[in-house]
């Protein structure tokens, strides 16, 4: 990865980490479905005027299956999930729920791709799952039938979230970011509209849930999905997935800071068992490759000076 993949990266973790201080603020005014469905209707009214601003073609006619699939994997349902979180779960725990998106790609590749998955990234499921229990069992959030539902949410939504990138990359490989961004969050707008129309507020809102709301479309769904889907196409999906690791560390820190948030040790040591996992993921994607590409070069070295 480049020092620009990892600057975007980096600027995303940021981003995504406040999308989840919002929401808490945004969902006990809006609602679950308000919320999901609004800041996905703002996000797809400013892309679209970026895809036509910028003279580019979604081409709806011949794509449109592919960015209702898409929008719906990537952000319609895993939105009204992750909202329904906001309820339930402080905004540190959903957002190390989201962390896991990379464990189920790992799953998912093993699943669609029959590709066994290699014993460091297996290990890094198990500990992953760990930590997702850990925070669970001996967080600050006292377990009900409520609770419990909203952690399986999460969990359903990161898989949505890993599902979505494959498949982002299967039908969408090659074309512009603001183009499949713009299209998948029209899509996704769509798919949500009844929830938005139905579920309209009777009177003006207070100032900070409305601010929250805008800040969730514009910036934590419109910006940041521009900046996902680059990262998606310059890095791959399972190293772009990775950024989901850096998200619970801003998330708890905006979370301590402007909700007074608790940071306990199951907290912690749950976080840390979750990037942990990631990194033996991760690890094992980088170098049993540099080790097979060295391989290949010194095999092929007397062969005319080719690399591998």
């Amino acid at each position: 990865m480049t020092a620009g993949m990892l600057l975007r990266m980096l600027a995303l973790a940021m981003i995504w980490g406040g999308s989840f201080l919002f929401m808490r603020i945004a969902v006990p005014e809006f609602g679950t479905g308000f919320t999901a469905a609004g800041r996905i209707a703002l996000s797809a009214l400013v892309l679209f005027a970026l895809v036509r601003v910028q003279g580019l073609s979604l081409d709806w006619r011949r794509r449109w299956r592919g960015y209702a699939w898409i929008g719906a994997l990537s952000a319609g349902v895993p939105f009204v999930l992750f909202a329904y979180m906001a309820h339930h779960l402080p905004a540190g725990y959903s957002a190390v729920l989201n962390a896991t998106v990379p464990l189920f790609a790992v799953l998912l590749g093993w699943y669609l791709q029959r590709r066994r998955p290699s014993l460091s990234k297996l290990a890094g499921v198990v500990v992953g799952l760990a930590g997702v229990v850990t925070i669970a069992r001996f967080g600050t959030v006292t377990l009900t039938a409520a609770t419990m539902l909203a952690f399986v949410a999460g969990l359903l939504a990161a898989a949505l979230y890993a599902l979505g990138a494959a498949e982002l990359k299967r039908l969408f490989n090659g074309v512009d970011p603001v183009v499949t961004a713009g299209g998948s969050q029209i899509g996704a707008a769509l798919l949500l509209s009844p929830l938005l129309f139905g579920n309209l507020p009777a009177q003006l809102p207070p100032l900070a849930p409305g601010l929250a709301l805008v800040a969730l479309g514009l910036i934590c769904t419109a910006l940041a999905f521009v900046v996902y889907f680059r990262l998606l196409r310059d890095a791959g999906p399972e190293r772009a997935t990775t950024v989901t690791f850096l998200v619970p560390v801003f998330a708890q820190v905006w979370g301590a800071l402007f909700l007074h948030e608790a940071i306990t040790a199951a907290v912690i040591v749950g976080l840390g068992l979750v990037l942990l996992a990631v990194m033996l993921v991760f690890e094992k994607l980088r170098w049993p490759q540099r080790r097979t590409a060295l391989a290949a070069t010194a095999a092929l070295a007397p062969c005319a000076g080719k690399d591998g």
